[in-house]
């Protein structure tokens, strides 16, 4: 495995310091997956020393008061480092910044690990000796596939980790632990207090994974797809009758998004505004649903119609323009009347 460069490790351990890798690139390292940009933790010196080493060797720029990341390229290098100092987090109340943020440079890695959200991110190597500190059996559980929590309040503290744990399963291919599971559904609602945006990029992550399509089911299953996307929770159960496999409109989207994600006869497979008009395509049936007794089927006309306006209200909301698409060019679908007329639809 390559080494981050030496030459400011090794400066900071001539201070008397300890550098981790931490969190995702444990993680990703395990998975044999590398990473642009990687995640440390600099122990037993204070900011401004810490500061001081990494100047002359590269560009430093800090990140935040709130949380206090120094980000680091080493001169000569691409390769970025985010670098920040043991903390302690205590929760004051429901929202992804409701934190107090108590910064140590004495603290155990142990302490700050504890943390995190999912064991499997609550990992640290000592650069050192290239020690793997796991208090909490994170290599175990990926080993074994299993998402699990930290702390049984982790989605309490902080209920953006509800979608991380659901594009992390996706991506990674987890099972989610019981304990877990249960914790998922009871605070599902909360997922409402966190930003629209910050949803968004965690979505865009989900599209990530070889089949969006396991995250989005577990999302339907935990009682967070109605509280982030209600209109394609409306679809569950909705009968189309003569498509394949029987499937509702939501599995038949689903079926939908994961080959607009990877299947490689489809043009652009894989471009994250293809993957949104395959989510979008049919959300719209839910509320054109007819059943048709002389060709006895349920009939949809209008849906495309409807369902583009569905779209640009959840665009909207959840500022999918931050993710870097147009939305306004993203087509749900051409429109398919039939013997109908589509005037007047404007109530979604």
């Amino acid at each position: 495995m390559r080494e981050p460069r030496s030459n400011f490790i090794e400066t900071v351990h001539k201070l008397g310091g300890l550098v981790y890798e931490v969190g995702g690139t444990v993680r990703d390292r395990m998975l044999g997956r590398e990473q642009k940009d990687r995640d440390l933790l600099v122990a037993r010196l204070p900011l401004p020393k810490i500061l001081e080493a990494l100047r002359p060797l590269g560009e430093v720029v800090t990140v935040g008061k709130s949380f206090g990341v120094i980000k680091f390229r080493p001169r000569g290098t691409e390769e970025q480092f985010d670098i920040a100092l043991p903390r302690k987090e205590v929760s004051t109340g429901v929202g992804h910044r409701d934190f107090d943020v108590d910064y140590d440079p004495n603290l155990p890695v142990e302490v700050d690990l504890s943390r995190r959200d999912f064991t499997i991110n609550a990992m640290a190597r000592d650069l050192q000796d290239d020690r793997l500190i796991d208090p909490f059996n994170g290599e175990e559980d990926l080993r074994k596939k299993i998402l699990r929590t930290v702390s049984d309040r982790a989605f309490e503290e902080d209920p953006l980790r509800l979608m991380r744990g659901v594009q992390f399963a996706a991506r990674f291919g987890l099972t989610v632990e019981p304990g877990t599971y249960e914790a998922m559904e009871a605070a599902a609602p909360l997922i409402r207090s966190v930003s629209g945006e910050r949803i968004a990029e965690e979505l865009r992550k989900l599209f990530l994974a070889e089949k969006p399509s396991q995250g989005f089911i577990l999302m339907q299953q935990t009682g967070i797809l109605k509280q982030v996307l209600p209109e394609l929770e409306e679809n569950v159960g909705v009968e189309q009758g003569n498509k394949f496999r029987d499937d509702d409109v939501f599995m038949h989207t689903m079926r939908v998004l994961d080959a607009a994600r990877r299947d490689r006869e489809i043009p652009l497979s894989g471009d994250l505004e293809l993957i949104l008009a395959a989510l979008f395509h049919d959300v719209g049936k839910v509320r054109t649903k007819r059943f048709d007794p002389e060709k006895n089927r349920n009939t949809f006309y209008c849906h495309q119609t409807v369902g583009r306006k569905m779209f640009e209200k959840r665009a909207a909301a959840l500022k999918l323009s931050t993710l870097g698409v147009d939305t306004g060019s993203i087509d749900t679908g051409t429109i398919d009347t039939g013997t109908a007329s589509c005037t007047g639809i404007t109530s979604v």
